[in-house]
């Protein structure tokens, strides 16, 4: 059973705000929340995902990157481009279908955003305009599934420090052995942007790697606490030859866009972090209206309202660093991290308790939401390495 869901509006929301706001979630409501359940119970998501991208338009440069790559036309829209209100509104509807997307299923939102963000992006920004031409526009509409591979059994939290795969130069090309592990999308991904540790230098760098490559093998789905509409596996890479015109970018030896991805992905967390607790504390607050015990409304007896406000003083804090305007560093997208996967688990716990046994059904959503929230604390880094990367940039200040 889903309650309705229309609680919260920010008060600094325009009207053409709300209305947008109120599109995306009529659609995700309608199509995305009826296939949730088959989802979760092992359903590819990725048909749908197609689907999605061209019902509301989402890939819509998708055909002019076929035509130029990362070439840019600098009279095109040049009006609109040098608007700075349009700039916003664009930033504002790509972040509320995020939210609106993670409001229903944070599943299905991580498996997307992983393929479109985390491969598509670092592709489109750091790859040659041949990379660009040949591999980001399918990802944009979903033809084609991207995962990012930095993780490894043995490097975690070190990334770098402990990364074993490899890549040996073999004249133009590059031969990978590796394997990588808690990868969003790796079971059924098209496209894996690996990497991997040049033996010639001991630098780290990215490599396209395509599912077709001999040497490339996947696991299975793991089976996961929440995020279940969101396929995680290994990679495993077993002498598979690279092109060389496959390394990202043609061979810059860049770490900073690495830095970029994980600010990125951070950031990305901290918008379906807020959904959870959008939606948690939308359903709390309709259940403490209708709830009767005692003979009124149990939103009517100050502990529950206690809950409420503090949930209320989560959501609040966490819209202010989701919908800011301001660019986030590395440091600025670990604290805003923090803080709201934090808020977000929280406010669902809380929505557990306020609903009392009903809150533990899965009928009503929010057990669901607090499954699925806890993965945002451990994903991106836990908070013990956001912690640690603050700490750090503060005294090096």
């Amino acid at each position: 059973m889903d309650l309705p869901a229309t609680q919260y509006t920010p008060v600094s929301f325009t009207p053409e705000q709300v209305g947008l706001r109120d599109h995306f979630r009529k659609y995700m409501m309608a199509e995305l929340d009826p296939r949730t359940t088959d989802f979760e119970n092992g359903e590819s998501p990725y048909p749908f995902m197609k689907q999605m991208v061209a019902d509301l338009g989402l890939a819509t440069e998708a055909d002019r990157l076929e035509k130029t790559g990362g070439a840019k036309n600098p009279d095109e829209n040049s009006d609109r481009k040098n608007d700075p209100d349009n700039d916003a509104l664009m930033r504002f509807i790509r972040t509320q279908i995020q939210i609106e997307v993670a409001r229903v299923n944070p599943g299905f939102a991580l498996s997307w955003g992983a393929s479109i963000g985390l491969f598509g992006s670092n592709v489109r920004s750091k790859g040659t305009v041949e990379q660009v031409k040949k591999y980001v526009p399918d990802v944009q509409r979903c033809e084609k599934i991207g995962s990012w591979c930095l993780t490894e059994p043995g490097a975690g939290s070190d990334a770098f420090g402990s990364m074993k795969t490899t890549a040996r130069p073999d004249g133009d090309d590059f031969i990978l052995n590796g394997s990588k592990t808690f990868i969003t999308n790796a079971p059924y991904a098209d496209y894996f942007l690996v990497y991997a540790r040049n033996t010639d230098d001991g630098s780290i760098q990215a490599f396209i790697v395509e599912r077709d490559y001999k040497g490339v093998d996947t696991s299975k789905p793991f089976d996961k606490m929440g995020m279940k509409s969101s396929p995680t596996g290994q990679v495993f890479l077993d002498e598979v030859r690279v092109p060389g015109e496959n390394l990202l970018g043609g061979g810059q030896k860049d770490r900073d866009h690495v830095r970029k991805s994980l600010a990125s992905e951070r950031i990305g967390i901290a918008v379906q972090s807020y959904a959870i607790a959008e939606r948690c504390y939308d359903i709390a607050v309709e259940y403490a209206k209708t709830r009767e015990q005692g003979g009124q409304p149990i939103g009517n007896y100050q502990l529950v309202q206690n809950r409420l406000a503090r949930m209320y003083v989560d959501l609040s804090n966490s819209r202010r660093i989701v919908y800011s305007n301001e660019p986030m560093d590395l440091l600025d997208a670990c604290a805003g991290k923090l803080f709201v996967a934090e808020a977000g688990t929280r406010v669902a716990m809380e929505a557990i308790h306020i609903l009392a046994g009903n809150g533990y059904m899965a009928e009503y959503v929010v057990e669901r939401m607090a499954r699925d929230a806890k993965l945002l604390e451990l994903g991106g880094g836990t908070t013990e390495i956001q912690i640690l990367t603050i700490g750090k940039a503060i005294m090096n200040a």
